[in-house]
């Protein structure tokens, strides 16, 4: 489907508000204790009365089936829709049962664990407190009332373990599942303290001993109350242990489970794994583990509540599953407490590096560091020994930093860099070298900080040059531009507004006791209609075929969200644009500057032609 300028957000039904906050209220509206309902059987996301939502799953339309106390729901849209269950007070008589049916005719108690089978978009229910799995199936629309049928374990109030045929096997409140590409399902049997798996109509158990609990990993491995697990892939799966508090995996293959997280928990009930980092609902927050390190990601380590915000300053209530949406990169948490659920958005960690332009230069000669980082919102500078100065406005908070070293020797540059999800420092010892000659004819070269600025914008020319020059000469063609904070032609560094769109050439002439030099740039600097220097260019976006003619394709970035592209001559046009390739039919050939926003809000600007 063609997009034009920002669709996603509406198509999967987040409001501009929740997208603005890493933790906020997705659907439900908040309350303690349990009970609520609504009679209604499609309501508004935040009209939506739950009762302890317990597990979420995403299907392949990008829709989430979640379940409550009694009912199971489909979260599509702007709307939540009852699909199984009472339609009523839960504390009614015949609120629960084992009922299979269309729509409301079935009846849950406590559904819990629910998961979608991508080949087939069927959901799958792990109804605890009945000891059944239960089957919906698809949803197509409104009208076609989801069918729920039993496929494996047989009613027990008081649960028992025996494996077999799916039609008499036993389970004992079991409390999550997971299904693999093959369709085979994998059930967390919280009650027998083991993981069972479902296949060819026949139910196993493949780790753990049933009725008894322990600690113990390798093929004889002990679990105290597992309570979520999550396919890695199809060979290894992740599992909370809740009691022993510690996350477990478990070779598939082999079925030997082995330790992953043996400390820093409380007590565990789901985990989900994303972009190579491990995500645990842990009581009250969410916490993450990088293969060494266990923090708090978003959420309080021993403080319940409900504020929305900042990860770092958000409150959730007891948190029991929760599953995460790769399409808009956020994950979405049953809130049990609070009957909520929530939505947090993923931010990997920043990447922070950066570079000089020289690193052997004379006192007082400016030295360009410009930031090479990813994922990365703020930053933090600082340089040892502290004999420098900061060029023309310069901050040591700026992304990238101009500098110049008023003492001879060795300087040692730190920049740290940081994002809602975490803080990266990055030091590169006695980096810069200083030395003091005279005697040497001038060599020129400069930098602006801005190549592709709008005409409200200050662009900064920076003089980089060698041998310490003493006086400066620019030139700009055209003249169209205004001179800022009482800078001139002749100062070392200057300030300036462009007063017309297009292509401007700059020259910088440099004089000491010995000569001169000059360097010039033609076509330097592209004022353009539109721009912002939080854009980000980074090394790994690419774009091909570059010249193209009808169409080119992105990569190196998340799925694009919103795409704007500037002709040279400040022409600005919102470009229609599939997956990740934009289509250039209707555009006329010329140079044109790519704007593109990604679904995790990163921002990236890349220059291609279009060929008549």
């Amino acid at each position: 489907m063609n997009k034009y300028v920002i669709t996603l957000a509406t198509a999967l039904g987040i409001s501009a508000s929740l997208m603005s906050q890493n933790v906020s209220t997705y659907a439900g509206k908040q309350y303690l204790g349990s009970g609520d309902y609504n009679a209604t059987s499609n309501n508004n996301l935040l009209d939506e009365l739950f009762s302890y939502p317990l597990g979420i799953a995403i299907d392949k339309n990008n829709r989430m089936w979640t379940t409550d106390q009694h009912n199971v729901m489909i979260l599509d849209g702007s709307l939540s829709r009852i699909r199984g269950g009472f339609l009523g007070d839960p504390n009614e008589p015949g609120a629960i049962g084992i009922d299979n049916g269309t729509g409301t005719v079935s009846r849950f108690n406590t559904p819990q664990g629910v998961e979608v089978n991508k080949n087939t978009n069927d959901v799958y229910i792990v109804d605890t407190d009945n000891a059944l799995i239960r089957k919906g199936t698809q949803f197509v629309n409104v009208s076609n009332g989801t069918v729920f049928t039993t496929v494996a374990g047989n009613y027990s109030f008081s649960g028992d373990h025996v494996d077999g045929l799916t039609s008499a096997a036993y389970f004992n409140t079991p409390t999550d599942i997971a299904i693999n590409s093959s369709g085979e399902m994998y059930i967390c049997d919280f009650g027998n303290e083991v993981i069972r798996k479902i296949s060819a109509g026949k139910v196993t158990t493949i780790a753990g001993k049933p009725k008894t609990s322990g600690d113990a990993i390798g093929t004889d491995a002990r679990f105290y109350a597992p309570t979520g697990i999550f396919l890695e892939s199809d060979d290894y799966m992740l599992i909370a242990d809740r009691n022993n508090k510690k996350i477990k995996r478990l070779n598939l293959k082999t079925n030997e489970v082995t330790n992953v997280v043996t400390s820093g928990l409380n007590m565990p009930s789901d985990v989900v794994a994303v972009n190579g980092r491990i995500f645990i609902a842990d009581q009250y927050c969410i916490k993450v583990f990088d293969g060494t390190t266990l923090k708090v990601y978003a959420g309080q380590e021993a403080e319940m509540g409900y504020t929305d915000g900042a990860a770092s300053s958000a409150k959730f209530g007891l948190i029991n599953l929760f599953a995460y949406r790769k399409a808009d990169s956020a994950f979405y948490i049953c809130d049990q407490v609070n009957n909520v659920i929530r939505r947090l958005t993923l931010q990997d960690p920043p990447t922070v590096d950066f570079v000089a332009n020289k690193t052997a230069v004379n006192v007082n000669q400016t030295v360009a560091l410009t930031s090479n980082c990813t994922r990365t919102t703020s930053y933090t500078w600082s340089i040892t020994p502290s004999s420098y100065t900061l060029q023309s406005g310069s901050k040591l908070s700026d992304k990238n930093l101009y500098v110049s070293f008023n003492s001879t020797g060795s300087y040692t540059i730190t920049l740290q860099g940081a994002n809602s999800s975490d803080k990266v420092t990055t030091t590169k010892q006695n980096y810069i070298n200083v030395s003091s000659t005279s005697n040497l004819k001038p060599t020129c070269d400069f930098v602006a900080d801005a190549l592709t600025p709008s005409m409200v914008q200050t662009v900064r020319l920076f003089d980089l040059s060698d041998n310490t020059p003493t006086s400066w000469l620019w030139t700009i063609t055209p003249t169209t531009y205004t001179l800022m904070n009482a800078t001139t032609t002749t100062s070392k560094n200057m300030d300036l507004k462009f007063n017309a769109l297009g292509l401007y050439a700059v020259t910088l002439k440099v004089t000491n006791a010995t000569g001169t030099d000059q360097k010039a740039k033609t076509g330097y600097i592209n004022v353009v209609a539109n721009s912002n220097r939080s854009f980000e260019t980074v090394n790994t976006i690419t774009v091909f075929p570059n010249p193209a003619t009808d169409k080119i394709t992105v990569k190196g970035l998340h799925a694009m969200k919103q795409v704007i592209l500037t002709s040279v001559n400040g022409q600005v046009i919102a470009a229609k644009f599939e997956e990740n390739v934009i289509d250039l039919s209707g555009v006329s050939a010329g140079v044109y500057f790519a704007t593109i926003i990604d679904q995790v809000g990163g921002v990236y600007q890349t220059k291609f032609i279009v060929n008549p």
